[in-house]
């Protein structure tokens, strides 16, 4: 019996193997943040140019287990306090972003995809439960990796570059094509089109965005960024090695968009768009890839041992048996990192809501008011002016409408409504000129301010201000729409001075959300002396969020 006794207490101190370890965190991860990877993989079917951010989550996979090979140290490190309380602080913050941001930002909170920055804490946080505080170290590449998920940074450089490089791919086709007698420019069809001849028919194709090599180069950014873990040499070296892969991604979709030409001029355009495209792209990176492994040695470039490297730091010191992530210590560890996952599983489900009138990337699928004027159900809207004179604060490119509404059936209870729909490119300008900044500028007294839930994730303002004449009643809210193009900002403002009191309207937040909302308006006035009218506004604007959002809009 001693012995045996023995034996258990030698099992229960233990360390839980790392690939076990390894094998709680993924899991967890994934399940916390199923709608955030869902919404990246649901870009993978379409041709955009952010389709390949899927891959981000599953290399990190990849690096992890990399990871600890190089340093099995991770499985003999200490768990103690400190590792629990700032893994609480990291999980903490992360929940709190995905919590309060829907609520502060509104739409943007989805626009910028800042759910995906709380997968990284996440991940980290889970680090430091079941590996602690000093295996963050070993770690830290493919924790930071996951950063590359984020679309916001890709999304503003291609803002800026996506027209020129599309402009460059086209020029460099343009001078090629026509003398290897392929194709030759169609400028009546458009920018990037060409006129390719198959026997007696004649066809064109187009370079458009999709087909200027953006696409394959974000893929290679992320596939070169991980590579860097796997490859030794000098820095200055694999960067310039990198560069020379991103000239030859282009170079090879160069040469595809040729071959693309070659094979609709001597097959026609079915085997150019239907047969070779799909795959074309596949095989043109591919060749560029295996072109560039092959430049490795020029580099003085290596592939990296995954065996164990000797660390000599006090960071690799193993722990004492009775400090290491055995099964006794690690239970309660693996019970809060469990919770944490399923608190965050619900947390990011919510986030359905704010994802509504955005693409995955977080682009506007919502149009300018102006562009399509509608107004709530049972209502009718009529346009009444342009006001021209706010140009010099929101910009020479913005613009400024007032619609009137009226009830369709009027009754006792009915009031006019007055919308000003103000657009303008500059985000900035908008929040610099808000309905508070207005309204103290003018010294109107604001009796009332609070923040309210309008649905599909939009969270608007609620004013009541009294000027000289009588009391009005505001809602506004402000998200980012599609025009053409571009992405633009618009600020919707509803109006009402009535002394009628109607009947309806949208009942408070609850739950989260109520909660966040109640703890931002904890300073504001509230007093407001026909809240009836108030929330017969808010239905209003209500109605016109779901029309905007909906389907029809």
């Amino acid at each position: 019996m001693t012995a045996l006794a023995l034996r258990a207490v030698a099992t229960a101190r233990a360390p839980v193997p790392v690939w076990l370890r390894l094998g709680l965190l993924l899991p967890c991860s994934a399940a916390a943040f199923w709608f955030s990877l869902q919404s990246l993989s649901g870009q993978w079917r379409y041709e955009t140019p952010l389709a390949d951010l899927i891959m981000v989550p599953l290399l990190a996979v990849g690096v992890f287990v990399a990871a600890t090979r190089r340093h099995p140290y991770v499985g003999v490190l200490r768990l103690g306090w400190f590792d629990l309380l700032l893994a609480t602080g990291l999980l903490g913050v992360a929940l709190a972003l995905l919590v309060v941001g829907p609520v502060f930002w509104s739409k943007y909170f989805w626009a910028m995809r800042l759910d995906l920055l709380a997968l990284p804490l996440f991940v980290a946080g889970g680090i430091l439960l079941l590996f602690g505080a000093r295996a963050i170290v070993p770690f830290w590449f493919p924790v930071l990796s996951l950063f590359l998920a984020w679309p916001l940074p890709y999304l503003a450089l291609l803002e800026r570059a996506l027209g020129g490089f599309t402009h460059a791919t086209a020029s460099v086709v343009g001078a090629v094509a026509p003398k290897l007698g392929l194709a030759t420019p169609e400028p009546s069809a458009g920018a990037g089109a060409f006129l390719l001849h198959h026997g007696p028919r004649s066809f064109s194709l187009s370079i458009g965005s999709a087909c200027s090599g953006v696409n394959a180069l974000v893929g290679f950014f992320v596939l070169a960024v991980f590579a860097l873990y796997f490859i030794e040499g000098r820095l200055s070296r694999r960067l310039a090695w990198l560069a020379l892969g991103a000239l030859l991604v282009w170079v090879a979709n160069i040469a595809r968009i040729l071959a693309l030409f070659a094979a609709g001029s001597a097959f026609g355009e079915r085997a150019a768009v239907a047969v070779l495209h799909p795959i074309a792209g596949l095989v043109a990176l591919n060749v560029a890839v295996l072109v560039l492994l092959g430049q490795m040695r020029r580099f003085h470039l290596f592939w990296r041992e995954l065996e164990p490297v000797h660390v000599d730091s006090p960071l690799a010191e193993p722990a004492p048996l009775e400090k290491r992530a055995s099964t006794t210590r690690l239970a309660g560890r693996v019970l809060l990192l469990g919770a944490a996952a399923a608190t965050f599983a619900v947390a990011n489900g919510q986030l359905a809501s704010a994802a509504r009138g955005l693409t995955n990337d977080g682009l506007p699928a919502i149009p300018a008011f102006t562009a399509r004027p509608i107004a709530a159900t049972g209502w009718t809207i009529r346009r009444a002016e342009t006001i021209g004179w706010a140009a010099p604060y929101y910009g020479s490119h913005s613009s400024w409408v007032r619609y009137v509404l009226r009830p369709k059936r009027p009754g006792r209870g009915a009031f006019t409504v007055w919308l000003d729909a103000v657009r303008s490119p500059n985000l900035g300008a908008l929040d610099a000129y808000t309905l508070a900044h207005c309204y103290a500028f003018h010294g109107f007294n604001v009796d009332s301010a609070r923040r309210i839930d309008l649905g599909d994730g939009v969270i608007g303002q609620s004013f009541v201000y009294t000027t000289s004449r009588t009391d009005w009643h505001a809602v506004s809210w402000q998200w980012p729409v599609g025009r053409g193009a571009r992405v633009e900002h618009e600020r919707l403002v509803l109006i009402a001075a009535s002394s009628a009191r109607p009947a309806g309207g949208p009942s408070s937040s609850g739950g989260a959300s109520g909660f966040v909302l109640s703890l931002l308006d904890l300073r504001s006035p509230h007093e407001d002396a026909n809240r009836p009218l108030t929330q017969a506004l808010q239905g209003v604007a209500a109605g016109i969020v779901a029309k905007r959002i909906g389907p029809k809009a």
